[in-house]
Parts: C-alpha cells; sequence; structure tokens
C-alpha cells in the first residue's frame, strides 16, 4: 500500500522517485499495467493484435529512452525506481482519459473533436509535468533541463512509435 501511495504522490508531483523502492516486481506490475490501459484507449488501430503490440512498444521504448537518459547521466541503477512511477502514472492517465473522452467524443457533435484535443493535450503535458519531476530528482539536474530532456524522451518515443505504426491513412 505505501508503495501505491507514493505513486500517487509523485502523480501529484508531491513524491519522489527515490521515495520508491527498487522493486522489480512493482516495475513489473506498473509495466503490465500500462500496456493494459494503452491497449484500452488505443482507438487508432483497428485489430486487437496491432493494439496489443502497439501497447507493448510504447511501454518497452519508454522504458529504454529512460534508461538511456538514466545511463547518459551514470544513473541507471535508478531505472527501476524512475521507470515505474512513469509506467504508473501513464496508466493512471489513460484510465482517467479513457471514460473523459467518451464523454466528450460523441458522434455527429460538431465541436467533440474540439474538446477531444484539448482533452489529450491537458492529459499529455500532466504526464510531461510528472516526467519532469521523476527526471528531475533522478538525474540530479535544475528542472528547466529535465523538461527538456522529457519532451526531448517523449518526441523521440513518438517518432519511434510513428515509424513504426503509422497512422491509418498515412503514407
Amino acid at each position: 500500500m505505501s508503495a501505491i501511495r507514493t505513486l500517487v504522490d509523485i502523480c501529484l508531483l508531491r513524491g519522489k522517485p527515490q521515495d520508491l523502492p527498487a522493486d522489480r516486481s512493482l516495475v513489473w506490475q506498473t509495466a503490465v499495467f500500462s500496456i493494459v490501459s494503452n491497449f484500452a484507449i488505443d482507438n487508432l488501430h483497428p485489430d486487437a493484435a496491432t493494439r496489443l503490440l502497439f501497447a507493448t512498444t510504447q511501454v518497452v521504448l519508454l522504458g529504454a529512452v529512460v534508461w538511456g537518459a538514466l545511463r547518459l547521466r551514470h544513473f541507471p541503477q535508478r531505472w527501476m525506481q524512475v521507470i515505474a512511477p512513469l509506467y504508473a502514472a501513464g496508466a493512471l492517465i489513460n484510465l482517467l482519459a479513457w471514460p473523459l473522452f467518451s464523454l466528450v467524443i460523441t458522434p455527429n457533435a460538431p465541436t467533440s473533436g474540439n474538446w477531444a484535443l484539448l482533452l489529450g493535450v491537458g492529459m499529455t503535458v500532466w504526464f510531461l509535468a510528472i516526467m519532469t519531476n521523476v527526471m528531475h530528482h533522478a538525474l540530479e539536474l535544475p528542472v528547466g533541463r529535465s523538461a527538456f530532456i522529457s519532451v526531448a524522451c517523449m518526441m523521440f518515443s513518438g517518432l519511434v512509435l510513428l515509424l513504426l505504426f503509422p497512422m491509418p491513412g498515412m503514407p
């Protein structure tokens, strides 16, 4: 229970990754939670196999990019304490966004796309704030540099995902 409380505190920008134990089991649990939530919220990929592969790739890619950032700063031993809250935060945001998207996006509603976009941007900014806070503590860098690294990690992951899984209708 204390790990869950700490993960929630981190999502509310009150906790630090070093407040968590370096626990392999927690990493696996949060990774599976993240894969399940990514799979559930994915409405871009029509078949279940592609959705599962996409969700799994998202999680593996985030883990690899974060490990790379930690490795560059000579803190790879912090990976378990850093990745678990990021997986948990992503999953939590997905689960919060899922019902909100279904409320906002209604067929034939002219403004539903605007609300969905605003909601998506808001959720992305929240995750970016969480990631910045986690990276700030893990990398021992100022918040501005941590924000830059967090944005770079997200952009790199997004580009790789787009290359591996082109959006329907894209060449």
